[in-house]
């Protein structure tokens, strides 16, 4: 008897939605990195985002390598005034 049709159809369909997600998901965070390297991040590689503390936002200075975490759970950079307003 050959492999279950059935099985191997379900097994693909489980999996699916990781594909998706990484699809969704990888091009983000490469845009991320890209944007951080094309901010010019001075300060030892440090960048400053607003970060959402104590019911408002404030800003921080993060390293670039702990941005993309940041930015994934809704912390954003200030605008060009150096403000934490969000859009």
């Amino acid at each position: 008897m050959g492999p279950d049709p059935k099985a191997e159809r379900r097994s693909q369909l489980m999996h699916r939605p990781t594909r998706v997600l990484l699809a969704l998901l990888l091009p983000v965070i490469v845009m991320i990195a890209f944007t951080a390297s094309a901010l010019g991040v001075g300060g030892g590689g440090k960048v400053d985002i607003c970060h959402w503390a104590n019911h408002k936002y404030v800003q921080i200075s993060v390293s670039v390598n702990a941005m993309p975490a940041h930015l994934g759970h809704g912390d954003f950079l200030a605008d060009e005034y150096g403000d934490c307003l969000p859009s």
